[in-house]
């Protein structure tokens, strides 16, 4: 089996069938059925079931694509290496993004796009969202994907990509818990909060520039009882009940240890592509931002905000196919 035919089943994996498949990788589904017909009878195994019109990979399958993921990791690390020895060595696209979550995204769209462009390398510089304009501004990165507007530089463009609904959360055992509804989120007032201490981020996380934009437009000065730049310290001191603290819709489901409310008016982070205004996209960078945009709407409580431009990033990356 080549390197085609191992992303043949890795594309019939992710796509959980045929027919999208098939479309996906720009074949006939004759002709995709046929070949995953042929390996089967090779190999003398199932490696797909199909249930209620959907494929789910066999323990065979799973043990197959994991070696077409391992097989197809070494030839474009091979394929990067040789490139970055030619003579004509081309810098890698530098993509900024905030520290912890961006890393996690990035880590998610470089093995995605390393399959589609093997040659082109990526690389990430964690920078917080409200600094990120500045580094396109001074050509220090190529693209950012950052929260919120900052609007200081007129030549990047800075397109609105998907917003996130922003709660206020306490621990069950709080006075202001009880407040709170049982089955689906209640909306209050940030000055109901006025009185009680809060818990929140160090002053450059997006949330606690958020969260200091809200308290100034309630007209009051909170008492904090304790900030961190640790995201997962601020979450834990919230839950011990060492104030209010705010919290992005996403985590609602697993925070099953907090009392949720949304805030009235309601509070989005909104997600930014951004780029120079004067850069001309190459296809692989539209590739880029279609899987950059593809893998954070995969993340729970994302609304995407529809525009032109993003279903063009989405569309290049849904229909890309590898270069080998």
């Amino acid at each position: 089996m080549n390197t085609r035919q191992y992303n043949y089943l890795l594309t019939i994996a992710s796509c959980e069938g045929l027919s999208a498949a098939a479309k996906k990788l720009g074949v006939t589904q004759a002709a995709l059925s046929k070949f995953l017909a042929e390996q089967e009878r090779l190999l003398g195994v199932k490696l797909f079931l199909r249930h209620q019109k959907k494929m789910y990979p066999t323990p065979a399958g799973e043990t197959m694509l994991e070696a077409a993921r391992n097989i197809l990791a070494i030839k474009n690390s091979t394929l990067q290496t040789i490139n970055r020895l030619t003579r004509n060595v081309s810098p890698p696209i530098v993509i900024a993004s905030t520290p912890y979550r961006g890393a996690e995204l990035f880590s998610r769209v470089f093995s995605r796009f390393s399959v589609l462009f093997p040659t082109v390398d990526l690389s990430l510089k964690e920078i917080y969202s409200s600094a990120q304009e500045e580094e396109i501004h001074r050509e220090n990165a190529d693209f950012a994907f950052g929260v919120n507007l900052h609007s200081a530089f007129p030549d990047v463009c800075s397109l609105p990509v998907c917003r996130e609904e922003l709660l206020l959360a306490v621990p069950p055992f709080h006075p202001m818990a009880q407040l709170a509804g049982k089955n689906q989120l209640v909306s209050v007032s940030i000055q109901s909060f006025q009185d009680i201490p809060f818990v929140l981020p160090g002053p450059k996380n997006n949330i606690r520039i958020m969260a200091d934009q809200i308290f100034a437009q309630a007209g009051f000065m909170p008492v904090i009882s304790f900030e961190s730049d640790n995201g997962m310290t601020v979450d834990a001191m919230i839950r011990k009940g060492a104030g209010a603290g705010f919290i992005p819709k996403r985590y609602l489901d697993s925070e099953t240890e907090l009392s949720c409310f949304r805030l009235d008016p309601p509070c989005f982070e909104i997600s930014y592509i951004r780029f120079l205004k004067k850069r001309i996209l190459s296809y692989a960078e539209t590739c880029l931002l279609g899987l950059l945009i593809d893998e954070r709407l995969k993340t729970n409580g994302q609304e995407l905000i529809p525009d032109p431009k993003i279903h063009e990033f989405l569309s290049a990356a849904h229909d890309a196919r590898p270069s080998f």
